[in-house]
């Protein structure tokens, strides 16, 4: 996946992105960085044809984003950081919906690959906030997409629901599939990531892989690099 100059300029003027440029490989973990506002949203927006981009080019799969978006949209799965599923539906019933729309007839396995067998007849209403964002994880993956864009995919959950998140996305990888996520959990990103984009006021401060950043700026965890570089970007 390729972005090149990527820029969204909201009405009234708002720069939300201002040049963006980053390239996620085949069967990687690229995690998008920064603080609330940086843009992190816009460009998963973009990239998952939900927002038109006022200028540059988006990549995905060899597909051009916008004029390509029905091709795109059948061969990447989401999972939005405030995912909703539907509220009276079970969760099988829920994984079955998203699956139909991809034209996917068998999505059983997936309840069971994600450890929701036990919960299948259960309205998804009633569930715990870490089996809900299984289940928006199961929706994502029900076309058996080749690359998975995942907002915040652990925000809110105990640490147990965290870290089983981490095997579940640390499984796809190891699968093949080329995932895209944006956290604020900067211990997330140094575990999961080949390599990380450091956002900060619409523009790529740096891409690299943790251990790159945390060498750069001679620090002992990812989360002490990432200061020391909003820090710069601040001024400070």
């Amino acid at each position: 996946m390729e972005v090149v100059d990527l820029r969204k300029t909201y009405r009234g003027g708002v720069e939300a992105l201002k040049g963006v440029s980053f390239t996620v490989r085949e069967g990687e973990v690229f995690s998008l960085l920064g603080p609330n506002g940086a843009g992190k949203t816009t460009t998963f927006g973009v990239i998952s044809c939900v927002l038109r981009p006022s200028s540059g080019e988006v990549r995905v799969l060899g597909m051009k984003v916008p004029s390509q978006c029905r091709e795109v949209r059948s061969l990447v799965g989401v999972m939005p950081q405030e995912f909703q599923g539907f509220s009276d539906l079970t969760v099988e019933e829920n994984v079955s919906y998203f699956a139909r729309l991809y034209g996917v007839s068998e999505w059983k396995p997936l309840i069971s690959r994600l450890g929701l067998e036990s919960y299948s007849k259960v309205r998804y209403r009633t569930l715990s906030g870490g089996l809900k964002r299984r289940v928006g994880l199961a929706c994502a993956l029900a076309g058996n997409p080749k690359l998975v864009l995942l907002d915040e995919p652990t925000v809110g959950l105990d640490p147990k629901a965290r870290r089983g998140l981490w095997d579940i996305i640390g499984e796809l990888k190891s699968k093949g599939v080329t995932i895209l996520m944006s956290t604020h959990y900067l211990d997330e990103a140094q575990s999961l990531s080949d390599r990380v984009a450091v956002i900060y006021g619409g523009k790529v401060l740096k891409v690299d892989s943790p251990e790159g950043v945390m060498d750069e700026f001679h620090k002992e965890s990812l989360e002490e690099a990432y200061l020391s570089l909003i820090g710069e970007a601040e001024g400070g």
